[in-house]
């Protein structure tokens, strides 16, 4: 895992070499254990630091080069699957001097072009430049859980891992992107290309991206979830045996490393299952990290009970740590440059801290449990939204954008009823009634990107095979797991040079969850029916059957102790860019719903830590 990235000047002119270490500075959270620029010519460098996971031999430094110097590469990630691509090349005739997964990457994409993507098992984020005909590619893995950013400004091509990564040469100013920050409203995250700099996009999940010489772009989608059929020959036992394969052959996959990998532990099904699965393949000792607070809030009793048992059952070394106001107070200053681009998830701050923990203990590779709740309807509220609509059927459409009820369950009743988008994803901000009376002058009309996910409901619902349990976890797939959970991952915990894999997203395992018919996968009263029935084979029933709490941070605690701080905060953002109507945002900062104060003061201050001249 690493940090990366490039600059290039259309222009040929000649790139500063203070620029180029800047961008590598901002990066050396990510790769502490190399970091180097090589400048391809005078208007082209790449720069790389390197968190030494495979072959961690020097050879396998990057930036790498292919042997006739032609091909530049740079890239973040890991190939799990690199042994059996190198094998076929080697039957091509090809010749390799490391052992690792990034020579073979360069010569599989020597070789196959762009179609090595559709060869390539795992996450990755990775740039090469051809310096024949002087194109820049960029991809991103299919699920999007590593992140790949770019600015295509004047006369530059900058890439990089973060946003900081751009933000650090200066040649990109900042202009802040209003229909991004109603988005991030919205969704808690911003998705598509778009980021809260109008100056400044990413690389989609399952999307390669092409420069040519004159700085002209062509992106091409090379995966896409909402294009697996179902499978209604398939029955329960034949996708209960199929899916316990791929997940075990996932784990087994993800403990490729010349390193030491760790887990973070819950305590829950989740995570207890990955970590028995990793124990059973192996005699090492396994450290499980766990991360708890200091004072207990209503709605979270903490799970370090639940962790203790999980790893006594499953003989897992378990690091406890505890996290007090102090610790996030002083986060706070920097919060919003670590998490680097717009992300409303608190759960970041604890994210953060499991990451410092494992670093403190030496390791510096993670499974975590990610995805499993989205793909096996590991939410009560999923459950709950699809009795209502089985009980509840739209009675006509309605030509409003939005319903005008900004009360919850009315809110979802309405758009129900008069067949508007009733399940934008499992992250929900302020909803769209909400929006519309919190921006001055309401929502404008001409925002098309931030109506993304109506379209996409329209869009999928047209369908003849369209369900809409399968409709909640495509769009999860989206937009909440890649530019949301992912990117808290991977921002926070990399912030400590700490690698996170996560086996229930590998895209065999994604691809099979999804053609899995409705009546096999969901059980409208209990949650993650066929993972547990999976789950019981391995792990006690304690774990299984225990009820899902959710890992949550106590920031309406936190934000209660230094209300008029955080206050401030807000309204200094609204002086500033006008975006809200003052009223209603004295109405919600007066409120009781903490969580939406949060979205506001992390908007706020992720807006003033890129707004400083």
């Amino acid at each position: 895992m690493c940090g990366i990235g490039g600059i290039i000047n259309i222009n040929n002119s000649k790139i500063d070499p203070e620029i180029a270490n800047s961008i590598k500075t901002s990066l050396e959270h990510r790769g502490p254990d190399n970091s180097s620029i090589k400048h391809i010519s005078e208007s082209a460098s790449f720069i790389h630091t390197r968190l030494a996971i495979i072959d961690i031999d020097e050879r396998s430094n990057q930036p790498f080069h292919s042997e006739d110097m032609r091909y530049w590469m740079v890239f973040n990630g890991e190939i799990y699957n690199y042994k059996e691509i190198r094998t076929d090349l080697e039957v091509q005739g090809f010749k390799f001097k490391t052992s690792g997964d990034t020579e073979v990457l360069l010569k599989g994409f020597i070789h196959y072009k762009e179609k090595i993507l559709n060869e390539l098992r795992g996450q990755f984020a990775f740039a090469i430049y051809d310096t024949k005909n002087n194109e820049t590619f960029l991809a991103r893995d299919r699920i999007g859980i590593k992140p790949l950013y770019y600015s295509n400004y004047k006369e530059w091509i900058i890439f990089g891992s973060e946003l900081k990564t751009i933000d650090a040469t200066n040649l990109v100013p900042f202009s802040p992107d209003t229909e991004s920050y109603l988005s991030y409203m919205r969704h808690l995250c911003v998705p598509g290309s778009s980021t809260g700099n109008k100056n400044i996009s990413k690389v989609k999940p399952g999307e390669y991206i092409v420069f040519s010489a004159n700085g002209s772009k062509t992106a091409v989608k090379y995966w896409d979830p909402y294009s697996f059929k179902i499978n209604s020959e398939i029955t329960p036992n034949e996708a209960k045996k199929r899916l316990e394969d791929l997940l075990i052959e996932s784990v087994e996959y993800r403990k490729i490393s010349d390193v030491e990998v760790g887990l973070f532990l819950s305590g829950g099904l989740d995570s207890s299952l990955i970590g028995k699965l990793m124990k059973d393949s192996s005699s090492s000792k396994l450290h499980g990290f766990n991360i708890d607070y200091e004072e207990h809030f209503e709605g979270y009793n903490g799970e370090v009970t639940e962790a203790e048992f999980a790893s006594s059952n499953i003989s897992i070394d378990l690091i406890k740590e505890k996290i007090k106001y102090d610790d996030f107070k002083n986060l706070l200053n920097n919060y919003s440059h670590y998490q680097d681009d717009l992300n409303g998830d608190e759960v970041g701050i604890p994210l953060y801290f499991l990451g410092k923990s494992a670093r403190s203990k030496g390791i510096t590779v993670v499974q975590v449990g990610e995805g499993a709740d989205e793909l096996f309807f590991g939410y009560d509220h999923w459950l709950r939204y699809i009795k209502l609509n089985k009980f509840l059927k739209p009675i006509k459409s309605s030509k409003s954008q939005f319903s005008r009820f900004s009360n919850h369950r009315l809110n979802l009743l309405s758009n129900i009823i008069f067949g508007r988008t009733s399940f934008a994803g499992g992250a929900l901000g302020f909803n769209l009634s909400e929006i519309n009376k919190l921006v001055d002058g309401g929502i404008p009309n001409y925002f098309d990107s931030f109506n993304y996910i109506d379209n996409k409901w329209e869009e999928y619902f047209s369908r003849d095979d369209a369900e809409l349990s399968k409709w909640m976890t495509l769009i999860d797939l989206d937009i909440r797991l890649p530019e949301l959970l992912l990117m808290r991952m991977d921002k926070l915990v990399m912030q400590s040079g700490v690698e996170t894999r996560v086996p229930f997203l590998d895209h065999k395992f994604v691809e099979f969850v999804l053609t899995i018919p409705e009546k096999i996968l969901l059980d409208k009263n209990e949650t993650k029916p066929l993972l547990k029935d999976i789950a019981r084979k391995h792990i006690p029933s304690q774990i299984v059957d225990r009820r899902k709490q959710g890992f949550r941070a106590p920031i309406g605690e936190w934000i209660k102790k230094d209300i008029d701080h955080f206050y401030d905060l807000v309204k200094s953002f609204n002086l500033e860019t006008n975006l809200f109507n003052p009223q209603e945002l004295n109405r919600v900062m007066n409120g009781g719903d903490f969580q939406k104060k949060w979205y506001l003061i992390n908007l706020s201050l992720w807006h003033s830590s890129r707004n400083k001249n």
